[in-house]
């Protein structure tokens, strides 16, 4: 069976389902017990007590299981996500805590070489050299113990890859650059020891055919969006083929509702994203839009790239580097707000940030009677060291996108590259909410970290804030299970610009519907994650959850 809905399924007429715990997600958060009315994929009503309708309409009682409207994830990478776990070794950790581990793993799955043109692709998590047992990276050499004969590439994240010396000697042949953050490692006498930044997609891998890309986006989909009740989403693209397939089976074979942001200039430069946008050739469906571009202003914590407030703790003449001026960001803004496209800009630093927002006051001065472009920040709410950033977000009308699930990625390690100062300021949901603002929560869910996809754990991460290395992170700042629920639904949604038929279930809005197994504000904090919905309903419609499924 094609997973997900099938492109001739259609809505119900009519139908009612019945809960005694119905989590609206309104202005109110409203917990009803009574009933949803859904007609031709939308929702009738809410009403409390008994049904009143009409007695020809079928009703689906759930009991005591709670109803939910679909999750929200404003910025997933769906395509990037089913080229990276596409015919690979689940290196990540859990499965492989050490070094042997991996290396255990990798030579018991030679045979999925098979699937990537002779090379053998392994996809671990972030942050691997500080959660494997042995305190490190693999190498090289470690590598070659699977094999010498053929070639090996271990991603870990997005941003680090180890080869043994086989993918070396062909990557040497090939030639990889050193530009940019692209860095090749090297030991105490010059020999290369495997360790590449940033050139992953330098390597000489066999591209995917389009059928198989095909193929992995929608098996994708379906194991780490739908099975976990995400409905909508915000993709960040990554190749114009992808944006081409995902135009085509969003809403059928890919049952989410995409709205995509065109990473500049990764997918697709600035100039040709908005004068497609201004020609009307940006692919759009009932169920796919380009809503923006996608851009980096600067770059990641842990290679002191983060454009901070203060010098880095583990590199003191750097505070993180920016990928464009203040000029420059605000012809950026100016061009895509003409170009109707929102930007959804990587700020993972506060310098970053206030430069971003000062870009975007800068655009909207003289226009009269005109709204003021409104830019998205990525990452911005994960570290917030300086109160008046959030002034800042404010002035430009900013909208914050954090990541729950990073506390427990990597909340425990962002002192050791900020500082103790910094303690206090990781996730701070909690006083966030406190000032008004809007957190709307993403996965950033791009095949390194697989427990992210899940929107149940990124509640769990905001409430109980624990890291992978059991390290409860800055406690003061957890949040309520509701709070966390609005996160990830009506927040998220009004962050994608949906909220007007997405997000919460109030009449009018799509019958995107979720159900629970139990009531997550009276579960144990700890078992949140394991609530995976027994429903998904896309306009009314029940998905194929494929609990069949490996």
């Amino acid at each position: 069976m094609t997973p997900g809905i099938t492109a001739t399924s259609r809505p119900a007429d009519e139908s009612v389902l019945r809960s005694s715990r119905i989590f609206t997600m309104d202005a109110d958060r409203r917990i009803v017990d009574g009933h949803v009315h859904i007609r031709d994929g939308r929702i009738v009503s809410v009403t409390e007590g008994p049904w009143q309708g009409p007695a020809h309409v079928p009703v689906t009682d759930h009991g005591d299981r709670p109803l939910l409207p679909g999750f929200v994830d404003p910025h997933v990478h769906l395509e990037m996500s089913a080229a990276a776990l596409w015919g690979t070794v689940d290196c990540h950790t859990p499965p492989c805590s050490s070094i042997d581990e991996l290396l255990g793993q990798l030579h018991d799955h030679r045979d999925l070489r098979e699937q990537r043109g002779g090379w053998l692709i392994g996809q671990g998590g972030l942050f691997a050299d500080r959660r494997f047992a042995d305190g490190r990276l693999p190498t090289r050499d470690d590598l070659d113990k699977v094999s010498t004969e053929f070639p090996i590439a271990i991603r870990f994240g997005a941003h680090v890859t180890v080869l043994n010396t086989a993918a070396l000697d062909i990557a040497r042949e090939s030639g990889l650059p050193e530009t940019g953050d692209a860095h090749i490692g090297t030991d105490d006498t010059g020999r290369w020891t495997g360790i590449l930044h940033e050139l992953y997609y330098a390597l000489p891998i066999p591209v995917m055919t389009r059928d198989d890309l095909r193929s992995a986006v929608e098996a994708t989909a379906q194991r780490h969006l739908t099975r976990y009740g995400v409905t909508t989403i915000g993709e960040i693209t990554n190749t114009p083929e992808g944006i081409e397939l995902l135009a085509e089976a969003a809403g059928t074979r890919v049952p989410q509702h995409v709205r995509a942001f065109v990473w500049s200039p990764g997918t697709m430069d600035l100039a040709t994203v908005c004068e497609r946008a201004d020609a009307g050739q940006l692919p759009r469906t009932g169920a796919f839009d380009v809503a923006g571009v996608k851009i980096f202003v600067d770059g990641g914590f842990s290679a002191a790239g983060a454009a901070v407030l203060r010098p880095y703790r583990s590199d003191p003449r750097s505070r993180g580097r920016m990928a464009y001026d203040r000029e420059a960001l605000t012809e950026l803004v100016r061009r895509t707000d003409r170009a109707g496209l929102q930007v959804a800009a990587h700020v993972n630093g506060e310098r970053a940030q206030a430069e971003l927002c000062a870009a975007a006051v800068a655009a909207r001065s003289g226009r009269v009677g005109a709204p003021p472009p409104r830019i998205r920040l990525e990452h911005a709410g994960n570290v917030l060291t300086d109160p008046s950033t959030v002034d800042r977000w404010a002035e430009a009308g900013a909208v914050i996108v954090p990541q729950a699930g990073f506390i427990w990625t990597m909340g425990s390690f962002l002192t050791d590259y900020l500082g103790d100062y910094a303690a206090d300021a990781r996730f701070p949901f909690r006083s966030l909410l406190d000032r008004g603002v809007t957190v709307a929560s993403s996965s950033d869910g791009a095949g390194s970290e697989l427990l992210q996809f899940n929107p149940m754990f990124g509640v769990r991460c905001a409430v109980g804030r624990v890291s992978c290395t059991g390290e409860v992170v800055a406690p003061s700042e957890g949040v309520t299970v509701t709070e966390a629920l609005a996160m990830h639904t009506i927040s998220a949604a009004e962050a994608l610009d949906v909220a007007d038929t997405r997000g919460s279930l109030e009449p009018g809005k799509r019958a995107d519907i979720v159900v629970l197994p139990q009531d997550p504000t009276t579960a144990e904090v700890a078992g949140l994650a394991d609530l995976l919905p027994e429903q998904v309903l896309f306009a009314g419609v029940p998905a194929d959850l494929g609990k069949d499924q490996p």
